[in-house]
């Protein structure tokens, strides 16, 4: 029954306030995400008119035309002259079948939940690509994709998404070198350093299933992209400015949302060259050179590394000042912690000033701090300068995340836009990776390193999943600092501690 009752179905995130008008992208305020007593539910509403038709025995129906993500559904009815009767509201879950085998416990139990909403975060952001979130954009973006690939690894050892996604990436090369910074889609949107994440993918794809007809295939588009990066190298060594602000600039230099009034990209562009696009470069050359050694082109290894080596010196040169912290542009008294995360990370900067950086990176408050987004790159910097206890304060968004009964991982501290942003995943890798230690030392886990750091916990266990199978592994600091491990493998496998 029902004829021309108008029937709304909202789907919301979470409960919300008002928004700030004063950013340039204006989003909800957020809070507790239940807080139904003072906030209110905002989202895509479906409004379906009734044609009256349906009867028990055989109901009128209506679903939407494309999946909607909720965490939230609102229903608003209003009856016409004809009494409407609801015989079912119910939903169909969809997304990537993902096996997730891998689980970690620890001595900090906070971080428990923390693997709970990360899980769910990388399955909702997993459909026929990967998505940077399933409620706005639902585009595989190259910067968030990487990430998500390195968690599905860590906990499945599945590939298949994966070689999806650098598939999609190398159809998507454009007339100049670069791909779009998100594929597939109906708009060109470029940025910058987005290329480079995509050259990563599949660096880290070599190292976790060493398939070297792959490799071969992708490699021509990743020349291409280091092409264009050579091309636009100035006069000082450095990539030049070439972006800028989204809706703005031709290109967009994102880096993260730690700069929102400028849309991501630090303010330093405003005088000339960004630090972080050089040593993002410098990354791309480095795993470049290591595809091609892995390939046997023991010439094109040479040239990516010499080039990787002449950026470095440029950037050492222009943008480090008299007390060797890594400007945001050469010259430009602004700092970042992302620039001295990436001088660590790719071994620009000297190794004996690597935990000096990262102190003063994590200490200095007035320094741009790395949100969610460079969550993943932040601990692997402060993994690489021998700091990995300083996580236990890391974890606090997160933890903070769970506090506010989120489900799901925000995209952001800075403004926390969407609720489901799987780049922030990060202890999907953490956990197994690092402190359990357990990461491939040599390509598809031919040989496994199983080397946990237990910075801040005292014990830790669970069971990793590889190509290789199953490697299960626990450990106990002793009250003498000394760590029992006991390691269980499938005998194939070398075990280098």
């Amino acid at each position: 029954g029902g004829e021309g009752a108008e029937i709304k179905i909202l789907t919301s995130e979470c409960y919300s306030y008002e928004p700030d008008t004063t950013l340039m992208f204006p989003a909800p305020l957020k809070g507790d995400r239940t807080d139904s007593k003072n906030g209110a539910l905002r989202g895509y509403t479906d409004t379906y008119l009734a044609g009256g038709f349906g009867a028990s025995d055989e109901p009128e129906t209506y679903e939407t035309f494309w999946f909607r993500a909720f965490r939230y559904v609102k229903v608003k009815i209003d009856v016409k002259e004809q009494p409407l009767q609801i015989l079912r509201f119910d939903y169909r879950e969809t997304g990537y079948p993902l096996d997730a085998k891998t689980f970690v416990k620890t001595s900090d139990e906070s971080l428990n939940a923390v693997w709970d909403i990360s899980l769910r975060s990388l399955k909702r952001c997993m459909h026929e690509t990967y998505e940077d979130c399933p409620f706005y954009e639902q585009l595989q973006y190259a910067m968030d994709t990487r990430a998500q690939i390195l968690f599905t690894y860590s906990v499945s050892a599945d590939d298949r998404m994966a070689r999806r996604a650098i598939d999609d990436f190398h159809r998507s090369l454009r007339y100049d070198g670069l791909t779009p910074a998100c594929y597939p889609s109906m708009v060109s949107n470029v940025i910058i350093g987005f290329p480079a994440y995509y050259i990563l993918m599949i660096h880290d794809h070599m190292r976790y299933f060493g398939d070297k007809e792959l490799v071969k295939k992708y490699m021509p588009t990743v020349d291409a992209i280091l092409a264009f990066y050579c091309r636009n190298v100035n006069g000082k060594g450095l990539l030049g400015n070439a972006g800028g602000m989204i809706m703005r600039d031709r290109f967009w230099s994102f880096i993260d949302w730690s700069w929102e009034k400028t849309t991501g990209v630090p303010e330093a562009f405003l005088s000339g060259e960004i630090t972080m696009e050089s040593l993002i470069y410098i990354s791309a050359l480095q795993a470049a050179s290591a595809l091609a050694a892995f390939l046997d082109r023991s010439e094109q290894a040479a040239d990516y590394a010499w080039q990787a080596t002449a950026v470095q010196s440029a950037v050492n040169m222009y943008c480090v000042d008299d007390k060797g912290l890594y400007q945001d542009g050469p010259g430009v008294e602004k700092y970042s912690q992302h620039c001295q995360v990436w001088a660590v990370l790719t071994e620009t900067a000297p190794k004996e000033s690597w935990p000096t950086l990262i102190e003063e990176a994590l200490s200095n408050e007035s320094f741009a701090k790395c949100t969610v987004a460079m969550g993943f790159y932040l601990f692997r910097a402060v993994e690489k300068a021998d700091l990995y206890h300083k996580t236990r304060e890391l974890w606090e968004p997160w933890r903070e995340m769970v506090k506010n009964n989120l489900t799901t991982c925000q995209e952001s501290t800075i403004s926390p836009r969407s609720d489901c942003h799987a780049w922030g995943a990060l202890a999907l890798y953490e956990l197994p990776a690092v402190v359990l230690g357990v990461t491939p030392a040599k390509p598809n886990y031919e040989a496994v390193y199983v080397r946990p750091n237990p910075a801040y916990f005292d014990w830790a266990q669970g069971e990793v999943w590889t190509p290789k199978g199953s490697i299960s592994v626990q450990w106990r600091r002793e009250e003498d600092g000394t760590l029992q491990l006991e390691v269980n493998a499938p005998p194939d496998v070398e075990i280098v501690y």
